[in-house]
């Protein structure tokens, strides 16, 4: 490919292309809060720069970037932007079959929204499957770079959450100008010991959902949800690397050993 992006490509390459790979990936983020000290963009910044380095180590190309994702909770805070679930759910079907019906057969969604995008995400994955018999996989930080994040982490436990020390430190390494370290706070909630958010701490969890007003009191109107402070560029590095090589890893697998049978091609309409 002359380009990364699909979208920086002629039709032509595209078309030359399918002739050697059938993968592709597709970066999905979110526009909102991330306290005082990270921009608003940081989820869809990320997930840009993680599929544009597995790219540049696998030679795959990359969809055009979902900017916006479901943050309804972030809405406590001024310039978050969400989308209804069902939306995100109907967008990732659109593009992906969109793609499909071209002749990718693969296709990895690049999680930067964590937790918070994964259920219509995956929902719109689920369904392209059972469609069409196209393989999908979602790529996301807390699953993918699990064992790394926990090996780097020097929070307390609580500290992992949003807008803290890993996505912060990747933040710091990557877009240094949009950041202000100086800002970056510790907020650690005191919850029952159930509702613990910190996907590093092990033990029997529920799952509940915030609202605007319960997420911006929890968030001690800041935004964040954990400590940002033991962040740093360098440690952002080390993280960002690990990730890079385990999604590549992944991706390399799913071009040389996964065989697809696509049952139906159909145009959104």
């Amino acid at each position: 490919m002359k380009k990364l992006w699909l979208q920086e490509n002629k039709w032509e390459d595209v078309e030359n292309y399918l002739k050697q790979k059938s993968t592709i990936m597709m970066p999905f983020g979110s526009v909102e809060q991330h306290a005082k000290h990270l921009p608003l963009g940081t989820d869809a910044y990320l997930s840009q720069q993680i599929a544009e380095d597995v790219a540049k180590e696998t030679g795959t190309l990359i969809a055009p970037p979902v900017w916006t994702g479901w943050a309804p909770h972030h809405m406590a805070y001024k310039g978050t932007i969400t989308l209804r679930p069902e939306t995100l759910t109907s967008i990732v079907e659109d593009m992906c079959e969109s793609l499909i019906y071209h002749g990718f057969s693969k296709i990895i969604l690049i999680n930067g929204h964590r937790e918070a995008n994964l259920p219509p995400i995956k929902i719109g994955m689920t369904k392209v499957r059972n469609r069409t018999g196209a393989f999908l996989a979602i790529a996301d930080p807390f699953y993918i770079n699990a064992e790394k994040g926990k090996e780097l982490s020097e929070v307390a436990e609580g500290g992992i959450g949003h807008a803290e020390e890993l996505e912060a430190s990747q933040m710091y390494h990557f877009f240094p100008d949009l950041c202000s370290p100086e800002k970056a706070e510790i907020n650690i909630p005191k919850h029952h010991r159930f509702m613990q958010h910190d996907p590093h701490v092990s033990g029997d969890k529920m799952i509940t959902a915030s609202d605007v007003g319960t997420y911006r009191q929890a968030t001690k109107g800041i935004g964040i949800m954990g400590d940002a402070t033991k962040a740093d560029a360098v440690k952002g590095k080390i993280y960002h690397d690990t990730m890079i090589a385990n999604i590549a890893e992944f991706v390399t697998y799913c071009e040389e050993k996964i065989d697809v049978e696509i049952r139906k091609k159909d145009i959104p309409l």
